[in-house]
């Protein structure tokens, strides 16, 4: 079921759309007082904390240059269903840049998700993205020996009930959209990503958060973009790994990495 995203922007709340989805313009995400807020608390929290000579274990130095999500998001209006964030989950305003890139996908080509979880931002790729998208979602098994270690504090990612709850309640109510998801289970450092080379339009990186996984995930996202699709990470600036991988690749690589203002997306978007 959606909420009413643009009301939670604006207002930090949300009114209950009973059996419907509510359409949310992602220019309410530049002027919520909701996200300016929470843009200038994180950057005064960062300031704090280095005056104070206090470190932060999910407070990372970040040097990647920023842009606003309006250079890469349309003027369309995503739909956002399971509103509420679980720990783990990105938070709503990252998932509405989500919503609204996976809109702007190429009909018929790939979604990729590294890191399923538990669903949450699958379903959105996969209710936002055209009809004739397939979105394609990673998740590493328990039980499964990986090739790194994880890092500290991730296990409950790992070790959940269901991978994919949150999508596999709509079945029954969206069974075309969630047909389209295809579930797939493996460690993403020894994944076989040829099937997926060059076909998508949208990758999204959110497996581990170890230094290793993110260099071996980024590097399995850049070949399966295709020409002018986009490369989305999370948590950079809050997990250590990622962050120090995302800045090692755009300082020996200069790639064009950019951070989302606002929030712990990076986004990369392929020359056609």
């Amino acid at each position: 079921m959606a909420r009413d995203v643009k009301n939670f922007l604006s207002h930090g709340s949300f009114h209950q759309q009973s059996g419907k989805h509510v359409r949310a313009h992602p220019r309410n995400l530049r002027h919520s007082r909701l996200f300016t807020i929470f843009t200038f608390s994180r950057s005064l929290r960062r300031v704090s904390r280095t005056i104070r000579g206090k470190s932060d274990p999910f407070l990372q130095n970040i040097e990647l240059p920023e842009v606003d999500w309006t250079d890469y998001v349309k003027n369309t209006f995503p739909r956002i269903w399971e509103s509420k964030k679980n720990n783990g989950n990105v938070r709503i305003s990252e998932l509405a840049i989500l919503a609204g890139l996976a809109e702007q996908c190429r009909p018929k080509s790939n979604i990729f998700e590294i890191g399923t979880f538990d669903g949450r931002t699958t379903l959105n790729l996969a209710l936002n993205a055209p009809e004739s998208c397939n979105i394609h979602t990673l998740d590493l098994p328990p039980e499964l020996a990986t090739k790194y270690e994880l890092a500290d504090g991730e296990r409950h990612m790992v070790e959940k009930p269901v991978s994919g709850s949150r999508f596999r309640r709509y079945l029954g109510s969206h069974p075309r959209a969630i047909g389209r998801i295809h579930q797939l289970f493996g460690d993403s450092a020894a994944f076989d990503y040829k099937s997926y080379e060059n076909s998508c339009s949208l990758v999204f990186v959110d497996g581990s958060h170890a230094y290793d996984y993110a260099i071996s995930d980024t590097r399995a996202a850049f070949s399966m973009v295709e020409a002018g699709g986009t490369i989305v990470w999370h948590d950079y600036g809050i997990w250590k790994g990622v962050t120090k991988a995302l800045g090692d690749l755009e300082a020996g690589e200069r790639l064009g990495l950019r951070n989302i203002r606002g929030t712990s997306l990076v986004i990369w978007s392929k020359g056609s």
